[in-house]
């Protein structure tokens, strides 16, 4: 495993009913994203409550965490095709990972 610490990247994530989600920041120490831009440490807990801001998103802002550099975390990818990807480390300088039904994407994922 590389033990690069990256340089300060967000890493902000949409996927709220995982267990490592934290008002929308990841609070793992270690992030995998898969071949197909997906993150594989997706942890879903189901006892978990989600905040659903659809309804009143324009009343008020939703509970979401600050910006923060995630200094300590290695972000690991083994999408090959995407221009962040230098030997298997992701150095975007930030990650956007989206909300599916099944999975979480790396929306942040630009192809070479």
């Amino acid at each position: 495993m590389i033990t690069r610490k990256n340089n300060g990247m967000d890493v902000v994530c949409r996927k709220y009913s995982c267990t490592y989600n934290e008002n929308a920041k990841c609070s793992r120490n270690n992030l995998n994203v898969d071949s197909r831009a997906d993150c594989e440490d997706l942890a879903i807990d189901h006892k978990k409550s989600v905040e659903d801001v659809s309804r009143d998103m324009f009343m008020h802002e939703p509970n979401i965490a600050p910006y923060h550099h995630c200094r300590t975390m290695n972000i690991m990818c083994d999408s090959d095709d995407c221009i962040f990807n230098r030997n298997g480390e992701c150095f975007s300088n930030g990650i956007f990972v989206g909300s599916e039904e099944n999975n979480a994407p790396c929306n942040s994922f630009v192809p070479r």
